[in-house]
């Protein structure tokens, strides 16, 4: 169990020993009221230190019944639509409430004409200068006349739908009801007891989801831990790049990653897709499996414990030692609410009843499974949690001890020693002041090498292609499959125009999903190597500036000192991660973009009409010669790969200026200021520190005596609170192992 209570004793007893040090006069100053502020802090941290939980699959795996039969009530809509861009998060709360972040209008319309892009004809209505806006009736009405064009070119497959052909549809059915919802800005709309299920309105329908950018619910009961927070993302083989973009950003984020399989349909390219993506984040060892079994699609036990085997086998390829469990989600819900079900669900519920040695198995795995997260939720909170906040406090209760060491020993020193001490605080004022100044004076410079050792760094990325993106992305562009015989008969029904747009846009998606698999993983690698070096050099600045500022052997006591500032500020090197959040800052969405553009759709029309007059003289000539469409529909695939390949070098150099600028640039001048701060903290803190002693010396032995009391008493404390710290960090480690063997076994 989580030691909240624990760690809050702990925190008080810390707050009342600060507050006894301002009884000593001059031990209190800004260090010691920071202190006070991190122990503060540290319970409502907790309370908020979420882990997060990410139930994921691909679409009509069983991933929001799985939710809910976790939260043994009916939370999130089971059955919802196929295409949906919201994550659903499911937190603890002291009421169910539902709170629907919708997007500002700004986001809508810039989705929408993003979408309007890849269709030939915007231009000539879409205005540059006043953009597209769905709130106007004339841009609707376009977006209307533009969806049906798209409908009639659409492939008769519906897995082959566009994914802008939904965008706009749902854009335009959704509109009605959402209009007055959407503001300028971001806004919400908020769903209270008994009006909580109305989110579903939301959550089960996409075209108002599109309208959608967060849904967070809140319930209240057991079923949830304060400090856990499941999501039920949506299905990760949506059409939409875009869609498992935004899975992929959550799960990074998580602590633990449960995949959902269907046993009516086994592990699927998609599925095998989606985990080799999740093993390229450095993810797949934070995942558990569910072989999510359809009690009506097996006869009996033995196929089902088939079925189980099959996916076993397919995840051993793709896994190290996986971990399935295999048990009817749906019934599991059901067993968990069995006096509130619909006659239709009782029904169905006892028939599955019915199965004894099926139902038992379902039962039993579905036991383990339980166990098995219970388990592994209790590492990760004790793990990530529990030991961070206990590694805080030690550190602040170690500086308290150090603290009042170096008080009682200065007022303990004998009176001959007074003025080697004087000294030595006349000689710390004069280096300080010194080395301030030559801090001061270069930092900027140091800086400016680091900026410029970024930019190489880019540039050997990017413009060199060091790690070969480029070359590959060009190798393959040349291996996307475009079956021209797939848009033959689109040439009788709609003309070749509609027809080249839509290979267009399967090749462009092509490049979208090659881009979100392979590209953006490595560059996100690099991204991170190189916010280490940020992250080092400035902790090699801080190295290079501790100067020992009182000569050896001057006076043990300021020796002392000296060090306690050292280690005071060599812990606060800055934060590069919390940084980041608190900029707000993202890579850009997209490296590389095939457009289909005037340019693009007048070269592939003339290279065409080319081949195709050729290929028709050609069969006049040669009677016995037959002609096809296909050489020319070929040589348009060849135009579409080449003018994409001469977009690419351009877009990777945009992409390099728009990551040195817009993220690394603001990521270092952050960095610095708040490197500056802590410097600058420090030379505050030597300065304390020589008013400190200085007074300290003018003291009266009665009034040294009294003090050196009061200290002994916080020291006493200090070692109190030590033991019940390292008490509780034992607890900790023994409560660790035993859940992690009980994990492994």
């Amino acid at each position: 169990m989580f030691p909240i209570k624990s760690i809050n004793e702990i925190v008080e007893r810390m707050q009342d020993i600060l507050v006894q040090t301002k009884e000593v006069p001059r031990f209190y100053d800004s260090a010691c009221e920071s202190y006070r502020q991190a122990c503060m802090a540290i319970p409502g941290q907790i309370e908020n230190g979420q882990m997060k939980i990410a139930v994921v699959g691909v679409i009509k795996s069983g991933k929001s019944t799985l939710v809910n039969s976790l939260l043994k009530k009916d939370l999130v809509k089971r059955g919802a639509g196929v295409i949906t861009s919201i994550t659903t998060r499911i937190q603890k709360g002291p009421k169910n409430q539902a709170i629907i972040h919708f997007k500002s209008w700004d986001q809508i319309n810039t989705q929408l004409e993003n979408a309007l892009r890849h269709f030939p004809d915007h231009k000539r209505t879409i205005q540059p200068e006043t953009g597209f806006d769905l709130r106007r009736g004339d841009d609707r009405a376009f977006l209307e006349q533009a969806y049906q064009k798209m409908c009639d070119e659409l492939p008769a497959s519906k897995e082959l739908i566009q994914p802008e052909t939904l965008m706009i549809r749902h854009a335009l059915q959704g509109f009605d009801t959402c209009q007055n919802l959407v503001q300028a800005d971001e806004s919400t709309l908020t769903f209270i007891g008994k009006q909580f299920e109305r989110h579903t309105k939301f959550t089960a329908s996409a075209d108002k989801a599109f309208f959608v950018k967060d849904v967070c619910l809140t319930i209240y009961g057991r079923a949830l831990d304060p400090d856990l927070e499941v999501a039920d993302c949506q299905g990760a083989d949506a059409t939409d790049p875009a869609s498992l973009g935004q899975v992929l950003d959550y799960i990074e984020q998580a602590h633990l990653i449960i995949y959902c399989v269907s046993s009516r349909n086994g592990l699927r390219q998609a599925d095998v897709t989606f985990i080799n993506q999740i093993k390229k984040l450095g993810l797949i060892d934070h995942v558990l499996f569910i072989n999510n079994c359809d009690l009506t699609e097996h006869e009996n036990l033995e196929d089902l414990k088939k079925i189980e085997a099959g996916i076993m086998q397919d995840l051993n390829y793709l896994v190290n030692d996986p971990r399935i469990y295999s048990f009817s989600c749906l019934h599991h819900l059901f067993e968990n609410k069995a006096s509130r079900l619909s006659k239709k669900d009782k029904s169905r519920f006892l028939l599955w009843e019915e199965d004894k040695k099926m139902v038992q198995f379902c039962h039993e795995q579905a036991t383990r499974f339980r166990s098995f997260f219970d388990r592994v939720i209790a590492i990760s909170r004790q793990k990530y949690l529990a030991a961070n906040f206990l590694y805080r406090l030690d550190l602040i209760l170690s500086k308290l001890q150090q603290r009042s060491d170096l008080f009682l020993e200065l007022l303990s020193s004998d009176p001959g020693g007074n003025q080697d001490a004087r000294d030595a605080v006349t000689q710390l004022h004069l280096n300080a002041s010194r080395l301030e100044s030559i801090v001061n004076n270069s930092i900027e410079g140091a800086v400016s090498g680091l900026k410029d050792e970024i930019c190489v760094n880019l540039d050997t990325a990017f413009t060199n292609d060091d790690m070969a993106l480029l070359k590959k992305t060009r190798q393959h562009i040349d291996q996307i499959n475009i079956d021209v015989h797939a848009y033959k008969k689109g040439s009788d029904d709609h003309g070749f125009n509609h027809l080249f747009y839509l290979m267009f846009q399967d090749f462009r998606r092509g490049l979208e999903h090659y881009e979100l698999e392979q590209i953006k993983p490595k560059i996100k690698q690099f991204i991170n190597g190189q916010e280490l070096e940020i992250a080092s050099h400035f902790q090699s600045l801080l190295n290079s500036y501790q100067i020992d500022l009182i000569k050896s052997g001057v006076h043990d006591e300021f020796e002392k000192l000296n060090m306690a500032i050292k280690k005071e500020t060599s812990f606060e090197i800055v934060d590069i991660n919390r940084i980041k959040q608190i900029l707000g800052l993202k890579l850009p969405d997209y490296i590389f973009n095939a457009e289909y553009n005037s340019k693009t759709k007048a070269g592939i029309i003339t290279d065409f009409g080319l081949s195709t007059l050729t290929a028709l003289i050609g069969s006049l000539v040669n009677k016995r010669a037959r002609f096809s469409f296909t050489p020319g529909l070929e040589k348009t695939s060849m135009k579409m790969r080449q003018q994409t390949k001469r977009q690419l070098k351009p877009q990777f150099e945009q992409y390099r200026q728009m990551v040195s600028k817009h993220y690394f640039t603001p990521l270092i001048d952050a960095a610095t200021r708040e490197f500056k701060q802590i410097i600058a903290k420090r030379f505050t803190d030597y300065k304390e520190f020589e008013e400190q002693i200085s007074q300290m010396l003018d003291l009266e032995e009665s009034q040294k005596q009294e003090q050196k009391e009061k200290i002994s008493r916080i020291q006493n404390q200090l070692d109190k609170t030590r033991q019940s710290l390292v008490s509780l960090h034992q607890d900790l480690e023994t409560m660790m192992d035993n859940s992690a063997d009980s994990v492994r076994g």
